[in-house]
């Protein structure tokens, strides 16, 4: 509850937070109403315009979007000043082409971002925005008051200059100010409250001093000024830039007010130039300080990346050695240091051939220089000697370091130590081939190991078990004790199972708490047998685990090569079927293979290799389930539903054939040739003429997966787009559900081109309704054991109901499947059910018996329904013929 508070008031701080474009027009305003308290030469300019700060930073920080509010705040300063409104749009408009200009400047040949970092872009900004910027808002506000009769033609080259300056160190002291501002403080650059307050009272102390009236007349020369100087020295070395600037605003406001009231060296009398005075004063002082803030600002940015450099070299396990252009020692960091065994004393001057191992011959060397020479590095494997004469190979990197005049300066020398290499390397070849709870060979090195043994086997014609080890009910132990306990627990059972194999043989860990052992060069069946005893007799005894008894019991499966198979999968898939035999008998027990127990495997064999023969041979036949529309009585669609007829292994049911095209990859082809059936009939049929039928097809999951199928489904079906008969795909709820975000992206393509999709026995699955509305679907197809005890069930007539409801608010047709009586199409059709299949009226039959039907008038479909007179009302009551 405190987090959804918490959230709502951040929601409601964000909706009452004013656009920057309001804000930026506030404070032009209230800036620029300060700035003219402090106006001169007859009240026209302002010594500075505190405004062009605000105005350029707010475009500097937010972009062109603030112009709509400097424009407001600039128009209502000038109204408000008493300018007309033609004198008031012309100075606004300068004032935003003076904004507008350094922005685009900056944005242009400069990077804001950069500019109170790099002092390169600061000087940009000084060109740009200070010098180049208020030449604009100078020169056309001027010819607005001179145009408008304020200002005298005498004035005017005075006043733009004013202008000019004034709007220059507005700029000066608010933009990095504001730039600044919404910058976090550097850690480190804070420095101590006594520090910060001891500036504070110096600055309102000498301010007091200087602009408070309190120095004598004859004093009171502009050179006393530099009494500032300290202070601003003082903030630049010890302060950041957004100290250094406020201190500057201070100042300036301070200067300011003592001279508008005629104290301070810039008392305002007859001298004409003391406006001028003032205004080169603080423009020079601000520029100074903020260069050299920006200067210095650089420097430690630098000095900071040399530390951090410095650091990494220095804590970096690979050696690091720095040599001049003549291949002299200049500095090497402790690792280097660790590896060649010399001190530094002794290394620093000394040429890098000391560590020379003398196993490379001078031509090894030659090539490395000459590499080094024409593309500046070298990479490859070298062997050294330390101090203590070992040899050691080494994997070195040489950079050539340039120096002004383009010419190799020095050069770096990386070693990485190829034992540490082949240590990392062994660490990831165990993480990739062995299991990390029991440390024994897992899945990926057993079938590799299982392959080598039985080719060695078949070489050599000796017999090789393989055994498969499952432990009983070790489920309940992760699932009462936890899994940490269970992880325990397989790592004992691992280390007892150790100790009944041999060192030759192979005990893995395929996963979760089945295992596998290869026997190797067993001399007969038995030998398998007596280790298959061993284990159970070892886990006879409990394991005792953290003040708990575990008593754990294998089933174990054993397969002989080459009696039971001669391949990797066969192996293990025979010693799989004995330990599921084990374990049907009720565990901790062992099953050799048997022919008896592969009927299953077999039979699937059978089917798969039979049905690949019938996708070859085209022996895949459609037959087809009428469906009629309830209310018209016309024949409106078919499901094309698959049947095959094998000549060895007789009527195969579709249940069958198709699970086991699902598991093989079968039903990518199986399904494409069921698709060109059913479309190759629906053009038949128009060439027939009879038209305006929907041929249902069913779609697997694995259908959909296939990367290929849209392309294919989209070339077939828009074969027969000029039948006058279309294709539907039908999807089984379950399928749509288990899979929605990747359905929802599969429908959405096959509703781009046209296609219409059917979820097929709805309500045997777990619809998400926020789903199913998403999902471009055109109809809802009621399983029929929903339908099956209609109308006389309560609970299947309200389900019905409520489907059907559904349905037509989400704006989807609805079909019901299995209707067999005629009680049954009553209701269906009093409940405004869309359409019905089922044996009342057909069951699926040929597609010669389909057009007989439509010839002979026992069925009309809604195109020959559409082009007969129109019949009476109670005719659409009438069933379709039988």
């Amino acid at each position: 509850m405190q987090r959804i508070a918490d959230s709502k008031n951040q929601e409601v701080r964000h909706n009452l937070r004013l656009p920057p474009w309001l804000v930026y027009g506030l404070l032009y305003f209230a800036t620029a109403r300060i700035s003219l308290l402090f106006t001169s030469l007859e009240g026209n300019v302002s010594p500075i315009w505190f405004a062009a700060g605000i105005a350029l930073g707010g475009l500097l920080i937010h972009g062109y979007g603030v112009l709509p509010g400097i424009l407001l705040g600039a128009l209502a300063t000038t109204l408000l000043d008493g300018q007309g409104w033609l004198a008031s749009s012309g100075m606004s408009l300068g004032i935003l082409l003076e904004a507008a200009s350094g922005y685009w400047l900056m944005s242009r040949f400069s990077d804001s971002r950069k500019m109170l970092i790099r002092p390169a872009h600061f000087a940009r900004f000084l060109l740009f925005c200070v010098a180049i910027a208020p030449l604009f808002s100078a020169l056309i506000g001027n010819l607005m008051l001179w145009n408008a009769g304020t200002l005298p033609t005498a004035l005017l080259p005075g006043s733009i200059g004013v202008w000019w300056v004034g709007d220059s160190v507005g700029i000066l002291l608010l933009t990095p100010l504001l730039m600044t501002w919404r910058v976090p403080r550097a850690a480190g650059r804070q420095r101590s409250v006594g520090e910060w307050l001891l500036l504070v009272v110096a600055a309102i102390l000498a301010c007091w001093l200087l602009f408070g009236g309190y120095i004598p007349t004859h004093l009171q020369r502009y050179p006393i000024t530099f009494l500032l100087a300290p202070l601003l020295v003082w903030c630049v070395l010890r302060f950041d830039l957004r100290d250094t600037s406020l201190l500057m605003l201070f100042v300036a406001v301070a200067a300011l007010i003592g001279t508008t009231l005629g104290q301070g060296p810039f008392a305002m009398g007859d001298d004409r130039f003391t406006v001028i005075f003032l205004q080169l004063y603080f423009g020079t002082v601000c520029a100074t300080g903020l260069i050299g803030k920006v200067i210095l600002d650089e420097r430690q940015l630098n000095q900071n990346k040399l530390k951090l450099a410095a650091k990494i070299i220095r804590h970096s396990p690979d050696a690091i050695v720095v040599t001049d252009r003549n291949a002299r020692i200049v500095s090497a960091n402790p690792a280097f240091i660790h590896n060649t065994g010399y001190a530094m004393e002794e290394l620093r001057g000394r040429p890098i051939s000391l560590i020379e191992s003398g196993y490379h011959d001078s031509r090894f060397f030659t090539d490395m220089w000459n590499q080094i020479n024409q593309k500046g590095e070298w990479t490859g494997e070298i062997w050294n000697r330390d101090k203590r004469g070992t040899i050691l190979p080494e994997w070195l990197h040489i950079v050539a370091l340039d120096n002004e005049e383009g010419r190799p300066g020095c050069y770096i020398g990386i070693y990485s130590n190829v034992a540490r290499q082949q240590q990392v390397m062994d660490r990831i070849h165990r993480l990739a081939y062995y299991d990390i709870l029991t440390q024994l060979p897992n899945r990926q090195l057993f079938n590799d190991r299982l392959d080598q043994a039985l080719k060695y086997a078949g070489r050599n014609n000796r017999l090789l078990a393989l055994l498969f080890v499952d432990l009983d009910r070790f489920k309940n132990i992760n699932d009462t004790l936890g899994h940490s306990t269970g992880d325990k627990a397989l790592a004992l059972a691992a280390q007892r199972m150790q100790e009944c194999v041999r060192q030759t043989d192979t005990l893995a860990r395929l996963g979760g708490d089945e295992f596998t052992i290869i026997l190797q060069d067993i001399n007969e069946e038995f030998d398998a047998v007596l280790v298959a005893e061993k284990l159970l007799h070892v886990f006879k005894a409990p394991i005792r685990l953290d003040k708990h008894e575990l008593y754990l019991t294998p089933s174990i499966g054993i397969a002989l090569f080459p009696d039971n198979g001669s391949s990797v999968d066969d192996l293990i898939r025979f010693a799989d079927t004995a330990m599921y035999r084990a374990k049907e008998q009720g565990g901790n027990s062992y099953q050799l293979f048997d022919s008896n127990m592969s009927e299953p495997f077999r039979w699937n064999l059978e089917v798969e290799t039979a049905l690949r023969h019938a996708i070859e041979n085209n022996a895949i036949k459609l037959l087809y389930q009428p469906q009629f529309d309830l209310h018209t009585g016309a024949i409106i669609g078919l499901e094309g539903l698959a049947r095959w007829n094998d000549p060895t292994l007789g009527v195969i049911s579709p249940g069958t054939f198709i699970r086991v095209a699902e598991t093989t990859g079968l039903i990518h082809p199986l399904g494409e040739q069921v698709l060109n059936l059913a479309t190759q009939q629906a053009i038949q049929w128009g060439k027939q003429g009879i038209g305006g039928l929907r041929i249902a097809v069913n779609v697997s999951t694995v259908q959909l997966k296939h990367q290929e199928f849209f392309d294919r489904v989209k070339a077939i079906t828009e074969r027969c787009r000029g039948s006058g008969n279309s294709i539907e795909l039908e999807i089984t709820e379950t399928s749509l559900m288990e899979n929605a975000e990747f359905m929802e992206e599969v429908l959405t393509r096959l509703a781009h081109v046209g296609v219409a999709v059917a979820v097929d026995d709805f309500g045997t699955g777990y619809s998400s309704l926020s789903y199913l509305k998403r999902l471009p679907i055109d109809m809802l197809k009621i399983d029929q054991s929903f339908v099956r005890d209609l109308p006389g069930n309560s609970n299947d007539t309200a389900i019905c109901r409520a489907i059907i409801a559904m349905a037509h608010s989400l704006n989807l047709r609805v079909l019901a499947e299995g209707v067999e009586s005629e009680e049954q199409m009553q209701f269906l059709r009093k409940e405004n059910c869309d359409e019905m299949q089922g044996f009342l009226y057909s069951k699926p039959i040929s597609a010669d018996e389909i057009s007989e039907m439509i010839r002979q008038g026992f069925w009309h479909t809604s195109a020959t329904q559409e082009r007969r007179q129109p019949s009476r009302p109670q005719d659409a009551d009438k069933a379709p013929a039988k």
